[in-house]
């Protein structure tokens, strides 16, 4: 059965809501709490990019060593390009540029694993932002996108 639009939308959208809200929560979290965050996000961004995350399995051994950050390295993938800078009690700030646009997007967290994550979901954010805008440009009649 082909999906439609509204269908495709109403799921579009339920996802944003969701990664807003965990966006929320990575900027909220303590450092104790990183690797819960890594863990949802394992969950959460395969259903926001429509593709299956990296191996699973070694970034759970990697957050089971303690090593958060390199199980976010492992996430955002080899050819992610981003700059992490971590200040004084725990202010830590990520920039990733997004892989499939113009978009450079920043996100703060208590740890670097934790500010890259939040970069990276606002990374995914702004991609089904574009990805929304031109799916109602594109149902739109003809007569008005002429306009």
């Amino acid at each position: 059965m082909a999906e439609t639009f509204e269908h495709r939308a109403a799921t579009t959208a339920s996802i944003m809501l969701r990664l807003r809200d965990f966006l929320r929560e990575c900027v909220g979290s303590a450092s104790c709490e990183e690797a819960d965050r890594v863990r949802e996000a394992l969950v959460l961004l395969p259903q926001a990019q429509g593709r299956s995350l990296a191996d699973a399995p070694a970034i759970e051994r990697m957050l089971d060593a303690g090593a958060a950050l390199s199980a976010m390295l492992a996430i955002v993938g080899p050819g992610a390009r981003f700059m992490l800078s971590c200040g004084e009690e725990q202010a830590c700030m990520a920039t990733v540029l997004a892989t499939d646009g113009p978009e450079e997007v920043t996100g703060d967290g208590r740890t670097p694993a934790l500010a890259l994550l939040a970069a990276h979901v606002s990374a995914c954010l702004a991609g089904l932002e574009r990805c929304v805008a031109l799916d109602e440009t594109s149902s739109a009649p003809l007569s008005a996108r002429l306009h």
